[in-house]
């Protein structure tokens, strides 16, 4: 019996000693090829606007259960991932001449898992992003929101939100760049 306790109390302290407080992010990589532009433009600024540095959440019949932060700085996390997919598609102006100003602001990145649902879709995340773009005298504001769905039988800790953050916030990079070069060229 006593042989039995201690077991069961190593595994205890083992799985206790292991549990995530913080989602991690992992470095940006450029989903699609797009074409090259033929358009520069200077990306001015990347602004963390978010009310909440609160990211994953776990809810227990409506209620919240547990709340992790992100383990990057997301404004330099951002700022990394858009001049990346820019230089790709050969965009960013380096030496900021450019008569079109670029400036995003990341609104919410948000992910919930409910926790006994019989839901399929018992997880979701939303990314939301506001473009501001400012060439020849106007300025154009887009709200771009990218939303997903999955199924997860259990999660215990902020690991478990770690593919649909990842996914959701490499697709909102994408989705904005699309919008960016479609309302340039408008």
């Amino acid at each position: 019996m006593k042989n039995i306790s201690l077991i069961l109390l190593t595994a205890f302290v083992f799985i206790g000693c292991t549990i995530k407080e913080q989602t991690d992010v992992k470095p940006y990589v450029t989903l699609h090829e797009n074409a090259k532009q033929n358009i520069k433009i200077n990306l001015l600024e990347v602004s963390d606007k978010r009310s909440t540095f609160i990211v994953s959440t776990i809810t227990n019949d409506g209620k919240i259960e547990n709340e992790y932060p992100l383990s990057a700085e997301i404004k330099t996390w951002y700022t990394e991932a858009f001049i990346r997919e820019l230089k790709n598609i050969d965009m960013l102006d380096i030496d900021k001449k450019s008569d079109i100003d670029v400036l995003i602001n990341i609104q919410n990145i948000s992910a919930i898992y409910k926790k006994y649902s019989l839901d399929k879709k018992n997880m979701r995340s939303n990314v939301k992003i506001e473009l501001i773009i400012k060439q020849n005298g106007k300025t154009i504001t887009s709200q771009i929101e990218n939303k997903q769905t999955m199924y997860k039988p259990m999660i215990l800790d902020a690991a478990g939100f770690e593919t649909i953050i990842n996914e959701s916030m490499s697709d909102s990079v994408s989705k904005t760049i699309s919008v960016l070069i479609k309302k340039i060229k408008e």
